[in-house]
């Protein structure tokens, strides 16, 4: 069983938060792998609504997740703004906005796997990322927390 602290409303502390993004493209018989790393040693950690919510930015976006047992809903604002649900099964048509345009793409998401202790926790989401007239991306999204005092 994945250990799952219960939130207690209102509760919050400072926190750091890194995060990997890693995609697979398969291309002509061949897999290319993209990864993104980021880190931001001076996040939130927030307690509410029954969820486990971290507040961030990085150079180039702020972003917001919500992480419940079984679903992380990930926001991100600045020049790329992108906001997506993750729920096992679940596919989605979503809208990225980037430098002043738009663009239609889709999401299926395979599995999430949240583990929240005293001290941080850990969310992690597969999904298959379709963009139009691009191939197929296999993702692999892994944010961690660590409670700072």
């Amino acid at each position: 069983m994945t250990p799952w602290l219960e939130p207690q409303e209102g509760a919050s502390w400072p926190c750091r938060v890194t995060w990997r993004r890693r995609a697979r493209v398969r291309e002509g018989g061949r897999d290319r792998y993209q990864t993104t790393r980021g880190d931001a040693p001076d996040g939130r950690w927030l307690q509410t609504g029954g969820a486990h919510v971290l507040s961030f930015q990085d150079g180039e976006a702020v972003y917001a997740v919500r992480i419940q047992r079984d679903r992380v809903l990930m926001s991100r604002r600045g020049e790329v703004t992108l906001t997506q649900d993750f729920v096992a099964g679940k596919a989605q048509e979503l809208v990225l906005r980037a430098y002043g345009r738009e663009l239609a793409l889709r999401a299926e998401t395979h599995a999430v796997e949240v583990s929240v202790g005293e001290s941080g926790g850990r969310a992690r989401v597969t999904f298959d990322l379709i963009y139009p007239g691009e191939p197929q991306q296999s993702v692999d999204l892994v944010f961690q927390w660590f409670r700072r005092p």
